[in-house]
C-alpha cells in the first residue's frame, strides 16, 4: 500500500477556486487523494499514516513557471561564471562589477555580466565596442541585457565570436553603425549564437542543473516550460542524463525555426516520462519593447521613425507555424508588439481552417500590448496567454515615455485578457527576472514596484486578485505546458506536487505578499526541500 502523508491547515488553495477551505490533504504515494474537511479526515488515518498540521500555513498546488530559459541560465547562480549587474546604478558601477569578477575569476575565459539594465543606470548608457575597449582593451567582455534579447562586446569578445561586418545577417541581428562597422551590439537572433562564446561544455553542467533545481524548489515550483533559446549546446541530453534525479517537472519547447518531423518524433520516443517530456515548439517573431524591437502597428512615441520589425521574416515564420500545426505538434511563439500579436493570431486561425484546433493548445508569450480587436481571439483559438507579472513593472516609469500616454493604456492588460475569457498562465521568463513567485504575484496583483510606485498602481484598471493570480501559476500555467489533467490542481490522481508557505496570502496584505517563503515544497509526494 503507497504510503500516505496528510497535509492539514485552515488555508488549501486548490488552484483554481477563488480561495481556500479548511481540512487536509491526503496524498497516496505520489498522488493526490484529495481535500477533506476535518470531520473527514479519520477515515483515511491509518497507525501509519503520517499527519502534520501547518495551522494557518497556505497548502497550495506547487508553483509552475511556465515560461523560464534553464538550459540557457542554469549556470547564471554560480558567482564563477557571471556577475550580475542588476545593482549598478551608473556605468561606473558597472565597469567596477566586471573588473570585480575579473579579479575573484582570473582564470575566466570571458567577463561576462548578466542583467544589465539601462533604465537603472544614470545617466542610461547603451554601450558600443568603442566604451567597452576603453575600460577593457584587453580581455574579452561580454554584456547581457535584463531581457535576453541583446548582447554587448567589446572587440576581443567579437573576436571570440567570429563575427564580422561581412558575416550574412538575414534577420538584422548584427548591429552597425553608419559606415558598416559593428556597434558591438547583437540582437535577438544572433544575440542567441553569441552565447555560445560563454557557454560550458553541455556534461559539465549537471552539478549547475542540480543546483538550480534546488533553488527552484526552495522557492516552492516544482514545474517548468524551459524555452528556447537554451544556448550553444541543446541541454536536453543533460536532463536526460538526470532524469531520475530531476526534482522538477520538465517541459522543453526547442527551436521551431530548425524543427524537422524526424527530429520532432525522436524527441517524442526520447522524452515523454513525468518528470522530462517533449512539450512543443518555440519561437520569436518580435524583439522587444525597450528597444524598439517588437513589432507594433504605429510607431514607437519617443522614435516615430520605427514601429519595430519581425526579428525573423513574418512569412518563414508562418510556414513553421503551420509545418508543425500540420502534424500536430503545438508551438509557443513570442509575442509583444500588438501587430506580432495580430499577425501571429492569424497563422492560428488559417491553422484552425485547415486542420482544426489542435488537441494540445498553442500558447503566446508576454503580450505586451495588446489591441482590442484581438482580445476575444485567444479564447476562439484556445491560445493560452502566458504573462509575466514582473515584467509589468519594466514599464512604469518609461512606458509613457516609449508608447505614448493613450496607447500606454493598452499594455500588460491582464484583466481584459482574463476578462474576454482567456486563460493566463505565468511565470519568470528567468534569467529576465528572478524566478521567487512572491515577487511576480505581487507585481500582478498591485501593478507595483517593490517600493509601492505608483501609489495606486500603475494602469490599475488591469489589476487582479489575488486568487486570479494564484490560478495562472497553478491551473494556468499547467494549460501552458498542456499537463492540466495531471498537475496544478489539489485533485484527486494528480500528482503531489505540493507547496507549504509560511503564510496565507489570503489572509494578508498585498505588501506581505513580498517575502513570502517556502515552508515545504514536496514533488511527485517526496519532500525536496523543507525549512
Amino acid at each position: 500500500m503507497a504510503e500516505r502523508k496528510i497535509l492539514k491547515s485552515t488555508s488549501i488553495y486548490d488552484g483554481i477556486s477563488d480561495g481556500p477551505v479548511s481540512g487536509g490533504l491526503v496524498i497516496d504515494g505520489n498522488r493526490i487523494t484529495g481535500v477533506f474537511p476535518e470531520d473527514e479526515l479519520n477515515d483515511y488515518i491509518t497507525p501509519d499514516t503520517e499527519v502534520t498540521d501547518y495551522g494557518d500555513k497556505l497548502i497550495m498546488p506547487g508553483f509552475i513557471d511556465s515560461h523560464l530559459h534553464m538550459g540557457q541560465a542554469m549556470d547564471f547562480l554560480d558567482p564563477t561564471y557571471c556577475i550580475d549587474l542588476d545593482p549598478a546604478r551608473n556605468f561606473d558601477d558597472v565597469v567596477a562589477l566586471l573588473r570585480k569578477f575579473g579579479e575573484e575569476n582570473p582564470d575566466a575565459k570571458v567577463l561576462f555580466g548578466i542583467n544589465y539594465n539601462y533604465f537603472n543606470l544614470t545617466p542610461p548608457v547603451i554601450p558600443d565596442v568603442h566604451l567597452l575597449d576603453k575600460y577593457f582593451p584587453d580581455k574579452p567582455v561580454l554584456i547581457l541585457t535584463w531581457e535576453i534579447h541583446t548582447y554587448y562586446a567589446n572587440t576581443k569578445a567579437i573576436e571570440l565570436t567570429g563575427l564580422t561586418k561581412d558575416t550574412p545577417d538575414p534577420n538584422n541581428g548584427i548591429i552597425k553603425d553608419e559606415n558598416g562597422e559593428l556597434t558591438g551590439a547583437f540582437n535577438d537572433t544572433v544575440a542567441f549564437a553569441v552565447t555560445r562564446i560563454v557557454q560550458r561544455p553541455l556534461f559539465e553542467r549537471g552539478g549547475a542543473l542540480i543546483n538550480f533545481m534546488k533553488e527552484l524548489n526552495r522557492y516552492g515550483i516544482t514545474a517548468v516550460g524551459d524555452m528556447f533559446p537554451c544556448g550553444a549546446d541543446k541541454p536536453y541530453p543533460l536532463y536526460k542524463k538526470y532524469e531520475d534525479q530531476l526534482t522538477v517537472r520538465v517541459s522543453f519547447y526547442p527551436e521551431l525555426m530548425s524543427f524537422t518531423p524526424e527530429l520532432a518524433n525522436e524527441y517524442k520516443r526520447e522524452y515523454n516520462g513525468p518528470m522530462l517530456q517533449f512539450a512543443g515548439l518555440k519561437n520569436l517573431i518580435d524583439g522587444v519593447i525597450s528597444v524598439h524591437t517588437a513589432w507594433m502597428s504605429e510607431p514607437y512615441y519617443d522614435d516615430p521613425t520605427t514601429s519595430g520589425y519581425p526579428a525573423i521574416p513574418a512569412e518563414q515564420v508562418k510556414a513553421k507555424i503551420l509545418e508543425a500545426l500540420s502534424l500536430g505538434i503545438n508551438v509557443r511563439i513570442h509575442t509583444i508588439g500588438d501587430e506580432a500579436i495580430h499577425y501571429v493570431l492569424d497563422v492560428f486561425e488559417e491553422a484552425k481552417n485547415k486542420y482544426g484546433l489542435l488537441p494540445r493548445r498553442n500558447v503566446m508569450e508576454h503580450l505586451e500590448y495588446v489591441n482590442d480587436e484581438d482580445l476575444h481571439r485567444f479564447k476562439d483559438l484556445n491560445v493560452v496567454c502566458d504573462m509575466q507579472g514582473r515584467h509589468i513593472t519594466f514599464y512604469v516609469d518609461d512606458g509613457e515615455k516609449i508608447m505614448g500616454p493613450e496607447r500606454s493604456r493598452r499594455a500588460f492588460r491582464w484583466r481584459d485578457v482574463l476578462d474576454a475569457g482567456a486563460i493566463i498562465g505565468t511565470g519568470s521568463d528567468y534569467p529576465v527576472v528572478h524566478f521567487d513567485p512572491a515577487r511576480c504575484i505581487y507585481a500582478a496583483v498591485t501593478r507595483q514596484l517593490e517600493d509601492g510606485h505608483p501609489k495606486d498602481g500603475w494602469i490599475p484598471e488591469q489589476r487582479v486578485s489575488l486568487a486570479e493570480a494564484l490560478r495562472a501559476y497553478n491551473y494556468g500555467s499547467a494549460c501552458a505546458l498542456n499537463r492540466e489533467d495531471e498537475i496544478g490542481l489539489l485533485k484527486n490522481g494528480y500528482y503531489a506536487d505540493v507547496v507549504v508557505l509560511d503564510k496565507n496570502l489570503f489572509a494578508v496584505p498585498e505588501d506581505e505578499i513580498l517575502g513570502t517563503k517556502p515552508i515545504l515544497t514536496m514533488v511527485d509526494g517526496k519532500t525536496v526541500y523543507e525549512s
